[in-house]
C-alpha cells in the first residue's frame, strides 16, 4: 500500500515525496527485479521536477549500477516512512478504515477486520504482487553475486566495484558489503570493531588502579 500510495501521489500531482522514491525504487529493483531504467523513465515522464542528471543518478544507485550505490533496503512493509499511516489514507483510501498495524499489511488482517472496513481483497482491493518479500531479495542479492563473481575483472582486492573511465583507467567505486568478494568468489567478511572495557567512557579511560 505504501508503494501503492507513493505511485497514485506521482501520477495524480506530478510529484512524490523524497522517501517514498527511496521506497519505491527500492521496491522495483530489489524485489521485483525490473531493470532501474524502467523507473527512471517513468519518473522522468511523470515528475515536475525531472532533473535529467539527478534523476537517472539515484535510479543508478538504487539498481547498483551507479558510483554511490545505496547502503540501504527500504521496505515497503515496514513503512517507517509513513508513521501515522496518514499519508497511506490519503492516497489509498480504499484501506482508510484499516488500523496502523494493517494498513501497511492488509493481508495480515482477519476476515473480520477486513469485512467490518468493507474491503475485499482482490475486489476492492488488489491482493500483493510480491508475497514474500525476504525470498524475492534474496533472489536478487544472488543473481548479483552471480554476476559479480563472473566479472572478476570488476572486482578490486577488496571486493569493491571497479569501473572504467573515459581516460582508460579504473577506478573504485562504493559496494555493499554483502556483494564484496575475494577473487575466489568467496563473500569477504568485515571485521566488527571491538570496545574494550577499558575504553568505554571517561570514566574507563581515566581510571587507575591503586597499589
Amino acid at each position: 500500500p505504501l508503494v501503492d500510495a507513493g505511485m497514485r501521489e506521482l501520477y495524480e500531482t506530478g510529484w512524490m515525496t523524497q522517501s517514498v522514491r527511496m521506497v519505491v525504487a527500492s521496491f522495483l529493483t530489489e524485489y521485483l527485479r525490473v531493470n532501474w531504467v524502467k523507473g527512471c523513465e517513468w519518473f522522468h515522464y511523470t515528475l515536475t521536477d525531472a532533473d535529467a542528471a539527478i534523476n537517472p543518478m539515484m535510479w543508478q544507485n538504487a539498481g547498483r549500477s551507479g558510483i554511490d550505490q545505496w547502503n540501504f533496503i527500504m521496505s515497503p512493509e515496514a513503512a517507517s516512512q509513513d508513521g501515522t499511516g496518514s499519508y497511506t489514507r490519503k492516497w489509498v483510501p480504499e484501506l482508510s478504515a484499516l488500523s496502523k498495524p494493517l494498513l501497511h499489511k492488509p493481508w495480515e488482517a482477519p476476515t473480520q477486520v477486513l469485512e467490518q472496513a468493507g474491503i475485499v481483497l482482490g475486489e476492492t482491493y488488489p491482493h500483493r504482487v510480491v508475497t514474500d518479500l525476504k525470498a524475492e531479495r534474496q533472489i536478487s542479492v544472488d543473481s548479483v553475486l552471480e554476476m559479480r563473481r563472473k566479472n572478476q575483472k570488476y572486482n578490486d582486492a577488496k571486493g569493491y566495484d571497479l569501473i572504467n573511465l573515459p581516460n582508460g583507467k579504473m577506478t573504485v567505486v562504493f559496494t555493499k558489503k554483502e556483494f564484496r568478494m575475494d577473487r575466489d568468489g568467496n563473500i569477504i567478511k568485515v571485521a566488527k570493531e571491538r570496545q574494550s572495557n577499558s575504553g568505554r567512557g571517561r570514566r574507563g579511560r581515566n581510571k587507575k588502579t591503586r597499589a
